[in-house]
């Protein structure tokens, strides 16, 4: 549309325009709040929660449209919990804020709302726990070891208004090694085992396939996706991350490899081994579906940044973060974890966590080099944000680098990770989801640690007299002593909540999602029988 031309012959002067007064410095926030409030409203429903917080401590009128407007409110607690909205459904927006705050709740007291123990009987080859699906293969009863399990269960767990189901498919086709899992897209990548091969084919293929009907995923071009190796398969962990699936394996006399391919395409984003990769490599997790990071053991153990598929078959190695200085020479072994990844919101789900907004659990063991020094081999948990790579990879862009960022101890560590003594090891993984952490104790009891720690009306929940959780906020630094391994002490300071209960003892492991907390008494040794999953519903 085009403006018309301005007629001054049907102009008026006017001698003096009346004066508003505000308490304003800014000529465009005056302007902003002389709009009536609807209009108000509809322009901050397309800004983020946390602009939108901002914006109300910016006058007293902002402040109270905000306050007048739920779904305003809505979008401002779903930042809080470091959540997004889902699809748009019959529940509206007031019982979506209702449901967010009665989760918060039940989170911030530690009170779940029901028990339900869900059979899960059978030998366990491998599992998984994504957006509240339990899945595991299995093989008959008695039968260890002689193939690849070929039978599939998957269990939709009980939530505070579903009470779930679960599908048994006894026979699904291939013998497998392990398998990933990401319900949203009802997705399911499954790594062939070996034994299915003939005549010793040199490759080693992924099937796609759908969860619910066991075929060929719609998205996915081909029905496999695969690579070329030269040996057998020992061992490996695969990960599905929106459009990606990555892999990282081992073969007989060979380093550690890591391939991800686009599952949509068919297409190799990343295929590395030997010399491609830096040498005592530890572990491997995603970031994102376009970044991802390893550990390395050697100089004191690290955590190396890369990204990729930007560019066909490009991969930049972005920074390198050091762990704390060491004084003596040791070998440094480090795990890393994570929660799953989804695409997309669940169906029939009022809002789910941003994939962004998680956690990351380095397990650390500091093992002696000089075989005549004697040592106990300490071990760590090391814990921090994925705000932390993710801001060194829009720095490395920014600043158009070229050559990664060498990332000291003192300048990222101290203040944006917790590092605790490593007292009992997990035997279950899925034991982060978002924020929040299981941490288990020497004492045999499992504590969650949450580290969203917001200090702000809105999480704030009187603690009942009868409540049986014990709940506690380290909001200060603590200190790991150097013990002959680092060059002076290790503080780190990054804040969490200590939630524990009773009712948590007597479990192996214990592993956590958005809604629930799942109980495992079964040992995870490969082909044990889980039995029942105890869940405790929030």
């Amino acid at each position: 549309m085009i403006a018309p031309k301005l007629d001054t012959s049907q102009t008026t002067a006017v001698g003096r325009l009346p004066t508003i007064k505000a308490d304003m410095k800014d000529s465009e926030t005056l302007t902003l709040i002389l709009l009536p409030s609807e209009i108000l409203i509809e322009i901050l429903r397309h800004v983020d929660g946390q602009s939108i917080s901002r914006c109300s401590s910016v006058c007293r009128k902002l402040n109270r449209v905000i306050d007048s407007s739920t779904e305003l409110q809505y979008h401002i607690e779903l930042a809080l919990d470091c959540m997004l909205d889902g699809p748009r459904s019959t529940v509206t927006v007031s019982e979506r804020l209702e449901q967010l705050r009665t989760l918060r709740r039940a989170w911030t007291l530690f009170e779940w709302k029901k028990e339900v123990r869900v059979p899960m009987h059978g030998f366990c080859h491998a599992y998984e726990l994504v957006g509240g699906v339990f899945a595991k293969t299995s093989s008959p009863a008695g039968i260890h070891n002689q193939s690849g399990p070929r039978k599939f269960i998957s269990s939709w767990l009980p939530s505070s208004s579903d009470p779930g189901h679960t599908l048994v498919r006894k026979d699904i086709g291939i013998s497998t090694r392990d398998f990933a899992i990401d319900p949203s897209q009802d997705l399911i990548a499954l790594v062939q085992c070996d034994d299915d091969f003939v005549n010793n084919s040199s490759y080693t293929d992924v099937h796609i396939r759908t969860i619910s009907s066991n075929v060929k995923h719609p998205e996915a071009s081909s029905p496999v996706i695969r690579t070329l190796t030269q040996s057998t398969m020992t061992s490996a962990f695969i990960q599905i991350v929106d459009d990606v699936i990555g892999m990282m394996f081992w073969m007989e006399f060979e380093n550690p490899r890591i391939t991800i391919w686009n599952w949509k395409t068919g297409q190799i984003l990343v295929d590395r081994d030997g010399d491609d990769l830096p040498s005592h490599i530890s572990d491997f997790s995603f970031i994102s579906n376009r970044a991802y990071m390893i550990t390395l053991r050697t100089d004191g153990g690290s955590i190396q940044v890369f990204t990729f598929g930007e560019k066909q078959h490009e991969i930049v190695h972005v920074a390198s973060l050091s762990l704390p200085p060491m004084k003596s020479t040791h070998l440094v072994h480090c795990t890393i974890h994570t929660g799953p990844f989804v695409a997309r919101c669940l169906p029939n789900t009022p809002f789910w966590t941003n994939q962004e907004e998680r956690m990351y659990v380095l397990s650390v063991q500091y093992v002696q080099v000089d075989m005549n020094v004697p040592s106990a081999r300490p071990r760590f948990f090391l814990f921090f944000k994925n705000n932390t790579p993710l801001r060194y990879i829009r720095k490395y862009r920014e600043q158009g680098e070229t050559n990664p960022l060498e990332v000291s101890w003192e300048e990222w560590g101290p203040r944006e990770s917790r590092m605790l003594h490593h007292q009992v090891p997990y035997q279950w993984l899925r034991y982060v989801h978002g924020y929040r952490v299981v941490f288990p104790l020497q004492s045999g009891n499992m504590q969650v640690l949450d580290f969203n720690v917001r200090k702000t009306k809105r999480h704030v929940f009187p603690q009942q007299p009868d409540s049986k959780a014990s709940i506690e906020v380290i909001d200060y630094p603590s200190t790991i002593l150097s013990d002959g391994i680092f060059s002076g002490p290790v503080e780190t300071s990054l804040p969490y909540r200590v939630c524990r209960r009773d009712e948590l003892k007597g479990f192996s492991g214990v592993m956590i999602d958005e809604q629930r907390l799942i109980g495992l008494k079964s040992p995870s040794f490969a082909d044990g029988d889980i039995k029942d999953l105890y869940v405790f519903v929030f």
